[in-house]
């Protein structure tokens, strides 16, 4: 199965993603998002097939970090899922321009979640 890290402030929202996928049989890392560096240094030490995060985040905001990562050639092929309450479709649009894979809105079902990670993993 993948490798999959999830970024969110939330350990409620991370925990709840990580059992899903868990449960999927996905390897999965959990990452609290103190800052934008310290994200992207365990982003590239990982190196996940997919990187699941939160859009709005205090110390690491999510399009930032999906820039900062689309720029690094050593994780132009990971896939990035952006997990937003914020249903703005020019954001979404933004963030696909930005090399994001998949945009999904929260609150969402652990069986939503499933078939979108399959869906982007090719699975």
């Amino acid at each position: 199965m993948a490798k999959i890290m999830i970024v969110d402030d939330s350990r409620l929202a991370r925990t709840f993603s990580a059992a899903c996928l868990r449960k999927q049989g996905h390897e999965v890392v959990e990452v609290d998002p103190t800052g934008i560096f310290d994200v992207l240094k365990a982003v590239k030490e990982a190196v996940p097939d997919l990187l699941i995060m939160d859009f709005l985040m205090p110390n690491c905001p999510g399009a930032s970090l999906a820039r900062v990562c689309r720029e690094d050639p050593g994780l132009k092929s990971m896939r990035v899922l952006v997990l937003t309450a914020l249903r703005d479709l020019e954001v979404n649009e933004r963030l696909r321009g930005m090399g994001v894979t998949e945009v999904m809105f929260k609150p969402f079902e652990p069986q939503a979640l499933a078939d979108t990670v399959s869906s982007i993993l090719g699975r």
